[in-house]
């Protein structure tokens, strides 16, 4: 008799480890349809977004009271005034995310300027806010110029985007 139990055994496990891999394969199928469903397709960028291309509009305050306001698109529209702007996104790899909370920062004030960036860059929403409130800020700043205007000098002291 224990012989015979013994045989039943491995026939049973034998028929169950197949369909539980047919479940899991199943399950695994259903899991990615649904997420390919929800964001287009499984790594791509969200319908819609990526088809705007590379546009941000920039909001630049000088901190007396003026504001100006530059549209920049990168790719086969650009304007030959975009061209050094677009070139240092590449660079970059698109407008700097913030400053890491809690990053120790030189208190060295840059300027009442602020700048509001906003748009599409490489298929991603882009929302940021750059100040020259200390060190780190005015470092993030100088690395953004020619897309946001240097206060200071540099090469165009600002003058594209201040001419509009």
């Amino acid at each position: 008799m224990p012989h015979t139990s013994s045989r039943r055994a491995p026939r049973a496990a034998s028929r169950i480890r197949p369909r539980l891999a047919w479940y899991a394969l199943a399950a695994t199928s259903v899991c990615t349809l649904l997420a390919a469903g929800s964001a287009g397709a499984v790594g791509l960028p969200r319908p819609g977004i990526a088809a705007l291309g590379d546009r941000l509009t920039v909001e630049y305050d000088d901190g007396g009271g003026r504001t100006v306001t530059r549209s920049l698109t990168c790719g086969f529209t650009m304007t030959a005034d975009d061209q050094d702007a677009c070139a240092q996104l590449v660079e970059l790899g698109g407008p700097l995310a913030p400053v890491p909370a809690g990053q120790m920062c030189s208190m060295i004030y840059g300027g009442p300027q602020t700048a509001h960036v906003t748009g599409v860059w490489d298929g991603e929403v882009v929302d940021e806010t750059y100040r020259r409130t200390d060190g780190c800020e005015v470092a993030r700043w100088n690395r953004m110029v020619p897309t946001l205007p240097s206060p200071v000098g540099g090469d165009d002291g600002g003058r594209r985007m201040l001419a509009t």
